[in-house]
């Protein structure tokens, strides 16, 4: 319904204008709509309303295409992220219970033996096989509360949890979009992440603006500065390690920055010296987005160039103002109304907020309670309404803007016989923001085999979620009551990389 409106008004208002573009070939809004309803037509003629489709790829227009088509068909988008390990895939399908899949050729084969018996078409050849089912005599309407997408995010016990959103949730999310950052109508917008979780309901809400939304296929420093210019990029998503990296880079001293006006940055806090490299070094206002996969996305924003602060707590950030038809509050443990400047568990309500955690009563009802979302990130409101967060979630490890959360990890881990007890935290990097090491407490005297922990994390986990170190402890430490204490160990991460820095400081050159 909602998408499928704004193709419709766009082919209307600016049919021959691009809407779509990577590096293999772009589609205007006329051949966008075709595009979709073919492929529309294909998916209705298959499936029932409702059914889920799993996509996976790495970014390619197509995968776009792909999403506007389930929304045409009414049926639900699953996407999965190519570079999971197969334990990983093979939960999610079996969970979600996918009708077919839509893949890469490179992900075909390996699906088909994770899956046998899954249909799957390749994601290079979206109107393939479509005249056969009919075409578009098949498409159907979808309502605003039909479920639109489900975004994997991960529960305590380290499996996935599957977010459902539905149609409302993105015509409310895009209206916030366009009332709190106003791109004006044609905007180009890159976008540098992938498009298997929250970055794509920003390219949705680009395509609402009636801009042209540009996917790199994967992001490189030469490849983010050769596409700003060539494409006269106005608006650019990055995650801050995107940043770093790209401030860092001798080609930023000769690269054409000319088209572009905003960068919105997301995913994980930008440290204060990052920032203001990055202000100095790219000289456009950076746009700060808080969001998360439950809120349906961006729920808060606050620009660089705006007015600047004082922390009321050391290390809080400020998130900014709640974007149009998002509510904010703060809570104390007790569930009471915590007072300006009080810091405690930041909850949101609006159109946006997910329906449900996918098959998970449990872990939904723990969630949103009374309409509100409980986001389990610390923060607190000033006067003006401004809001700061002070920690994410204690436990998540935001490791170049991909989540990574302990429990999956330690999951895993133990299943080692050599394991008795693990505990995974967060260290800060210079290269990817945080980076996951793993504590291990041996299950004897010389049970201890990195080789063989590192080979398993190989066999198990994404490579983003595989700890970039394993330590030997005599000891996990607990409380009483059995309750890790993770802070324990982030402190005794911190003091060890101090003192490695220390040494190296000390050593003659």
């Amino acid at each position: 319904m909602w998408l499928d409106r704004i193709l419709a008004r766009q082919v209307s208002l600016a049919p021959d204008a691009v809407a779509l573009r990577d590096v293999r070939r772009e589609l205007t809004w006329r051949e966008l709509r075709a595009e979709v309803r073919a492929l529309a037509g294909r998916l209705a003629g298959r499936l029932p309303e409702g059914a889920r489709v799993l996509v996976m790829s790495q970014n390619r227009l197509e995968v776009l295409v792909t999403y506007l088509a389930c929304a045409s068909a009414n049926v639900v988008v699953v996407p999965v992220n190519a570079d999971l390990a197969d334990a990983e895939v093979s939960y999610i399908v079996e969970y979600v219970e996918p009708g077919l899949a839509v893949a890469q050729r490179t992900s075909a084969g390996r699906l088909a033996s994770l899956a046998p018996g899954l249909e799957v078409w390749p994601i290079e050849e979206p109107a393939a096989g479509a005249a056969e089912h009919g075409g578009e005599r098949h498409i159907r309407t979808a309502r605003l509360d039909d479920p639109f997408a489900i975004l994997h995010t991960s529960a305590t016990t380290g499996h996935p949890k599957g977010v459902l959103t539905t149609h409302r949730s993105l015509q409310a999310q895009a209206l916030s979009w366009l009332g709190d950052v106003r791109p004006p109508a044609g905007t180009v917008y890159l976008n540098a992440s992938p498009l298997f979780h929250g970055s794509m309901v920003i390219a949705l809400d680009y395509l609402a603006a009636g801009g042209t939304v540009c996917v790199l296929d994967r992001f490189t420093p030469q490849g983010c500065l050769t596409a700003l210019a060539e494409w006269r990029v106005e608006h650019v998503l990055m995650v801050p390690s995107m940043i770093r990296l790209l401030v860092r880079t001798k080609a930023l001293d000769t690269a054409d920055l000319s088209s572009v006006g905003l960068i919105v940055h997301t995913a994980e806090p930008m440290p204060e010296s990052l920032h203001q490299e990055a202000v100095r070094r790219l000289g456009r206002p950076l746009l700060n987005v808080y969001g998360l996969t439950e809120g349906g996305g961006p729920v808060v924003t606050n620009r660089s160039d705006g007015p600047a602060a004082a922390p009321r707590h050391p290390g809080a950030r400020c998130a900014g103002v709640p974007m149009l038809g998002v509510d904010a509050k703060v809570l104390n443990r007790d569930g009471s109304p915590a007072a300006a400047g009080e810091v405690g568990e930041i909850c949101l309500r609006g159109e946006g907020t997910m329906r449900e955690y996918w098959r998970r009563p449990d872990a939904t009802a723990h969630t949103l309670k009374d309409g509100w979302l409980h986001t389990g990130d610390l923060g607190y409101l000033e006067e003006d309404g401004r809001l700061w967060t002070v920690d994410r979630r204690t436990d998540l490890i935001l490791r170049g803007g991909q989540n990574v959360y302990p429990a999956e990890v330690e999951r895993v881990l133990r299943t080692s016989p050599n394991v008795a007890d693990v505990a995974v935290v967060a260290v800060p990097s210079e290269d990817w923001g945080h980076t996951p090491w793993a504590f291990v407490q041996p299950a004897g005297p010389d049970a201890f085999d990195e080789r063989e922990l590192l080979d398993l994390a190989v066999r198990e986990l994404a490579s983003y979620k595989r700890p970039s170190r394993f330590l030997p402890v005599e000891r996990i430490p607990r409380n009483p009551a059995g309750k890790l204490l993770r802070r324990q160990l982030r402190d005794r991460a911190a003091r060890m990389l101090a003192d490695e820095r220390n040494r190296r400081a000390g050593t003659p050159m």
